[in-house]
């Protein structure tokens, strides 16, 4: 074959090599471009933020720092009432002991303990302007205890976001009061809420199961949900983490006296009901031996 056409031939199958590398890179360039100009609409997606994920993790980090507590307390999550029997970190006065037994204090005692920062409890997707990281936390000493050299937390850190004040704090707990002092510890059950986003004040139970809102425009329902519904990550007593889509989720029922299963609602107590303690998470501004007794925030 003559030199000169093999030379054409190989330059033209060099030519067409060379056209089709720049026509894959101007379309993988395109597919990019596509994908990153999507971010901000799947990021905004129902479950697909970046902020709900996030929040997650810290909704489990804060259950795992009840966990490694628990280990070295026969099992027990801190109620500060018990934890602090002689009073060197807040003297009740004449209120009784388990006026101690707040969300704050609770908390408080693990972040003072090293099992989490204070930055884990605030949630990135909040909404409520009042509450804000605790950037004062004292970890020894705190000036605020009864006994500051004998302190077991800082009083100082809150989760009392009424009336104005500034709150440390974003999530919900179990309620500490009554029967559900007895199961405040690690009992590996997988319906048993602990800690989570926090959630809307529900006044009562509507006949076919859903909440219904004391207030319907709870600064709540903007953390993950939308406008006039509730979204939110729960821990539950295995440890496990749900996205939460409903007050009422289908994997925590509760069991009534008759032995039959019923939805649950996280932030609604049903207790008179059923035999175990049903779930009720709240934020705990004043604790109480009996539900009665407690003082409880929505907003």
């Amino acid at each position: 074959m003559d030199a000169r056409l093999v030379r054409a031939r190989r330059h033209c199958r060099a030519g067409a090599t060379l056209k089709d590398t720049v026509v894959t890179l101007v379309v993988v360039s395109l597919c990019f471009l596509v994908i990153f100009a999507m971010l901000p609409v799947l990021s905004n997606r129902h479950g697909c933020g970046n902020r709900q994920i996030k929040d997650g993790t810290q909704v489990r980090g804060l259950h795992q720092g009840l966990v490694l507590f628990a280990q070295g307390n026969r099992d027990e999550y801190p109620l500060p009432s018990l934890y602090d029997k002689n009073n060197t970190t807040i003297d009740p006065g004449t209120r009784p002991a388990e006026a101690k037994d707040t969300t704050a204090n609770v908390f408080s005692t693990l972040i003072y303990n090293g099992y989490f920062s204070p930055e884990l409890c605030v949630s990135p997707a909040e909404q409520n302007g009042s509450i804000v990281r605790d950037n004062d936390y004292q970890q020894s000493a705190p000036k605020a205890a009864a006994k500051p050299e004998q302190a077991l937390w800082d009083p100082a850190f809150s989760a009392d976001f009424s009336a104005g004040r500034t709150s440390n704090f974003s999530y919900a707990n179990m309620h500490l009061a009554g029967r559900r002092r007895k199961v405040w510890t690690n009992l590996f059950n997988a319906t048993h809420a602990i800690v989570g986003n926090r959630g809307p004040e529900v006044a009562s139970i509507a006949a076919n199961g859903s909440a219904v809102l004391k207030n319907p425009r709870s600064t709540t329902l903007l953390i993950h949900g939308g406008r006039t519904t509730w979204e939110g990550n729960i821990a539950y007593d295995d440890n496990h983490v749900n996205f939460e889509t409903s007050t009422t989720p289908e994997s925590a029922p509760r069991l009534t006296k008759e032995g039959k299963t019923k939805p649950d609602c996280l932030f609604f107590d049903e207790s008179s009901e059923e035999p175990w303690p049903n779930n009720f998470l709240t934020i705990i501004t004043e604790g109480g031996m009996n539900e009665q007794d407690a003082k409880t925030i929505w907003d």
